[in-house]
């Protein structure tokens, strides 16, 4: 099979070049190509911009694509293209969403009151009444420029896939991932807060939030299942590993791995603890956890990587970061 990745070249998009290499497919990588491209060995790279979708069209098609993996959907006017090429084309659309699309997201940012659901979201808990969540909101993802975050939403993207591509495209909500080389540095909270002799002073507004979390390599594998395997085709899952932790316990963990016997002392808001900046923008009373059952009953789906081994690797890259 040959699948196209749409904006590729980043820390997601290398990771499921890579795994999918290994998965014995013919991988080519589409971007702009407006940085410097370095893609595993035997990945192919074309440069096109996605909003030009009679180019996209033509490429998938000259390429024998038989399924696309979007990575980079921020909004609608910067996906519709790549939909409508990949149907064009007669190829499989895999859609990157998010955690953020459920009812807990709007509560978590302040911008609307949902009833706290304290259960992990499955593919079919309640979305959030909120659009463009990101709108007015100075806490944002890095990387990506402010004009085009004030249209970010992935619901609508999701709607027009599902209603344009029924029933080849399918949808993976995605968590937090972390690994070397994630520019949002899930964990260095943890890592950079640890050290020898000295207590690890968490907020303790932040010590008790859910949230659901899935390690670099096993979200390249499931994108991979998601762009081969039949089933999942006309399909939505989340990916996330098996357990939640709260933060407080994932400070346990990461410490421990370090092998920082510290203590971890909660303090108040103004005294300046770890996830003290979350806390002061989000109501942690909402979790930020998915329930991803379905994906490895139907796709077969279960993690790659050993969790500490990941965790080593994540914290091995992040203290290399000065």
């Amino acid at each position: 099979m040959t699948i196209a990745i749409i904006g590729g070249t980043g820390f997601l998009g290398t990771a499921t070049a890579k795994r999918l290499k290994e998965r014995g497919h013919d991988v080519l990588v589409v971007a702009r190509g407006q940085h410097e491209v370095k893609l595993p060995d035997g990945v192919r790279f074309e440069q096109a911009d996605r909003m030009d979708g009679e180019t996209l069209t033509k490429l998938l098609k000259d390429n024998g694509v038989t399924a696309v993996i979007d990575i980079f959907t921020i909004s609608l006017r910067n996906t519709q293209p790549v939909i409508e090429a990949a149907g064009k084309a007669g190829a499989r659309y895999v859609l990157v969403s998010s955690t953020d699309v459920y009812s807990n997201y709007g509560g978590l940012l302040k911008k609307e009151s949902p009833a706290i659901r304290p259960e992990p979201a499955t593919e079919d808990s309640p979305l959030r009444t909120l659009r463009y969540p990101y709108r007015q909101n100075e806490r944002r993802p890095k990387g990506i420029e402010d004009d085009l975050f004030e249209e970010y939403d992935k619901i609508p993207i999701e709607e027009f896939a599902m209603a344009a591509g029924a029933p080849q495209a399918t949808v993976l909500r995605l968590p937090m991932i972390f690994g070397p080389d994630d520019k949002q540095h899930r964990f260095a909270w943890a890592v950079k807060g640890a050290k020898a002799g000295e207590p690890f002073r968490l907020d303790r507004r932040g010590a008790g939030w859910l949230n659901s979390y899935a390690y670099i390599d096993d979200v390249a594998e499931a994108l991979a299942l998601a762009a081969t395997l039949p089933e999942a085709e006309g399909r939505v899952y989340n990916v996330a590993q098996p357990f939640v932790r709260t933060q407080a316990d994932w400070a346990r963990t990461v410490l421990t791995l370090m092998g920082v016997d510290s203590e971890i002392v909660l303090v108040d808001a103004d005294a300046g603890g770890a996830l003290a900046d979350r806390a002061d923008s989000s109501d942690l009373s909402y979790p930020l956890t998915l329930d991803s059952a379905r994906i490895r009953a139907e796709l077969g789906y279960t993690e790659i990587v050993p969790e500490e081994q990941a965790l080593r690797r994540t914290i091995e890259w992040e203290l290399s970061q000065g």
